[in-house]
Parts: C-alpha cells; sequence; structure tokens
C-alpha cells in the first residue's frame, strides 16, 4: 500500500510539473571605451537581486566577453552599471532587454 501511494504521487507530481526554473540569460559586452571596466553589474528592472558579472576580471577596452546573468529569476530587462578602473561609473539610463539583444556595447 505504502509503494503504490508513493508511486501515485511520483506520478502526480510528473503530470503537473514542478516550478520552470529561469534561464540564464547570456550576451556579449562590448567595452569601446578606453577605460577598464573592473565591475559590471545587472539588476532585474522590476526589482530584485543585483549580480556581479565580471567577478574579479576586467574588460579592457577594445575588447569584448560573454557574460551570463544567472540570478534564478525569469526577467528579461535589467539595469546595469558599469564600474571603470578609474573609480568612475556608468549607469544605463534605459532598461536592456537581454531577451531581445544578445549584445551591449559601451562607448564614450
Amino acid at each position: 500500500m505504502r509503494n503504490t501511494f508513493s508511486l501515485l504521487a511520483a506520478t502526480l507530481l510528473g503530470l503537473t510539473g514542478s516550478p520552470a526554473l529561469a534561464d540564464n540569460l547570456s550576451f556579449t559586452l562590448d567595452n569601446q571605451t578606453p577605460n577598464m571596466i573592473v565591475q559590471f553589474y545587472a539588476t532585474p528592472a522590476d526589482g530584485g537581486t543585483r549580480s556581479e558579472l565580471l567577478k574579479k576580471k576586467g574588460l579592457f577596452g577594445g575588447q569584448t566577453r560573454k557574460l551570463t546573468i544567472a540570478d534564478g529569476s525569469d526577467a528579461c530587462v535589467y539595469k546595469i552599471r558599469a564600474v571603470f578602473e578609474n573609480d568612475s561609473f556608468y549607469d544605463v539610463r534605459d532598461e536592456v532587454d537581454f531577451c531581445e539583444s544578445d549584445s551591449y556595447t559601451l562607448a564614450d
């Protein structure tokens, strides 16, 4: 009887499914400024946890790097911030939809 209940419960869970996990969003960051980006952050536009995407690696001017937002949300639209080696920073005024675009360029 116990085994039958367990099998039934497992079957029902399989039919109803579990919550879908959010997909990771990958994009290419293109740094067309003369300065190295030392930190790059993305925060879901509707609120949520800010993700640091460059970690301990910088991105020199003129270079690109593929970054992944793996924050567990199902958001597409993000606010971003780039911090440069000279302690200046750049906050993107417009929100960026990474589901629609697979690259983002920072330029002077």
